[in-house]
C-alpha cells in the first residue's frame, strides 16, 4: 500500500513538473506555446506514469498514449521531401502535389512563402474547397517553424475531410529558408 501511494505521489509530481519542461505543443488554432493539458503534456506524463506499478494507472496511461498517437495521423516531412515533391509536380504537369501555408500575414511578409503554396486564412477553419478534389493526392502543410503547430491543425482538418496522403513540413518556412530554398513574396 505504501509503495502504491508513493508511486501515485511520484506520478502526480511529474504531472505538475512536465508542462514547465515543454517548449511547445499547444493547439495552434489558439496558441503556439505549450498549454497545460495539451497532448504533448499528456505524452510526457504518460511516459512517466508507465513506470508506476499500479495496474489501474497502466490502463489509463495506455488509453492516454493511444489518444496522443491518434492525434498525429499525418507524415512529418523534411525540407528535401517537400522539394522533391514540388520538383516532381513540375516535371509531371498532371501530378498533383499541393502545398499549403498556414502562417499569418506577419510571418509570410518576413519569411516569404514556398513557391506554389496556397495561403490559408486559418489553420482550423480554412475553406475545404481549397484542397484537391482527389482525396488521395498528396497535400502538405507548413507553418513558421518546429515550435509552431498551425500546420498540424490544418493537416488534421484535411484528414477529417477524408484526405489520405497528408504531410507536415516539420521545420516550417524557417527550415525551408535555412536550407537555402527559394521563396516567393506573398501577394496581397
Amino acid at each position: 500500500m505504501i509503495r502504491t501511494l508513493a508511486a501515485a505521489l511520484f506520478a502526480s509530481t511529474i504531472a505538475f513538473a512536465a508542462p514547465a519542461a515543454l517548449a511547445c505543443g499547444g493547439d495552434s488554432a489558439k496558441t503556439a506555446q505549450a498549454t497545460p493539458g495539451s497532448s504533448a503534456d499528456t505524452t510526457v506524463v504518460a511516459s512517466q506514469k508507465e513506470k508506476a506499478p499500479a495496474a489501474k494507472k497502466n490502463a489509463t496511461v495506455e488509453k492516454t498514449t493511444d489518444k496522443a498517437a491518434d492525434k498525429t495521423p499525418f507524415k512529418m516531412l523534411a525540407v528535401d521531401d517537400v522539394a522533391k515533391g514540388l520538383d516532381a509536380a513540375k516535371v509531371k504537369k498532371d501530378a498533383a502535389y499541393a502545398v499549403f501555408d498556414a502562417n499569418g500575414k506577419g510571418t509570410r511578409e518576413k519569411m516569404g512563402i514556398i513557391p506554389t503554396s496556397v495561403l490559408l486564412d486559418s489553420s482550423a477553419e480554412y475553406d475545404l474547397a481549397l484542397l484537391p478534389k482527389d482525396k488521395a493526392s498528396p497535400v502538405v502543410f507548413y507553418c513558421a517553424n518546429e515550435r509552431c503547430t498551425a500546420s498540424h491543425t490544418a493537416a488534421k482538418r484535411a484528414i477529417k475531410a477524408g484526405h489520405s496522403d497528408v504531410g507536415v513540413l516539420a521545420s516550417g518556412i524557417k527550415g525551408w529558408v535555412d536550407a537555402g530554398k527559394a521563396v516567393d513574396k506573398p501577394v496581397g
